[in-house]
């Protein structure tokens, strides 16, 4: 899915008359790599995103520029009820997701399998420790 940073990511390339290849160089991955970050077909992480950043001489937060649109989009998707969820996930589910949960998502998506597990464990553990507290 083409999203904003997908567009900021070719739009300051050109901006700096760069190739893909040039910029996979530099940030030394493969040019596949670098154009399924401005295809969207895949996301940078935000370490990527900083070295991504550096090579085209900006601030890392000019290529979230726009950003909360496509969480607007996200969102809508998911109250329109064109994403399906497991039986699972819906145990948790007790109210219309929120912005701010969205966000999590789209930084979790960026996640290797490994740290979304150590994210999940983290998160249940501060949710045992709260209720605990209570």
């Amino acid at each position: 899915m083409y999203s904003m940073i997908s567009y900021w990511l070719k739009f300051y390339r050109h901006e700096c008359g760069l190739t893909q290849q040039q910029v996979a160089d530099r940030l030394k991955i493969e040019r596949s790599t670098y154009t399924y970050y401005e295809t969207g077909k895949t996301k940078p992480d935000i370490h990527t995103l900083i070295k991504i950043a550096k090579v085209y001489n900006i601030s890392y937060t000019k290529l979230l520029e726009g950003i909360e649109e496509d969480l607007d989009n996200a969102v809508a998707d998911i109250h329109s009820g064109s994403l399906t969820e497991d039986e699972d996930t819906m145990k948790y589910r007790t109210h219309a997701t929120t912005k701010y949960e969205v966000e999590l998502l789209f930084v979790v998506r960026n996640l290797t399998p490994k740290q979304r597990k150590e994210v999940i464990n983290l998160a249940k553990k501060l949710v045992n420790e709260t209720e605990a507290s209570k």
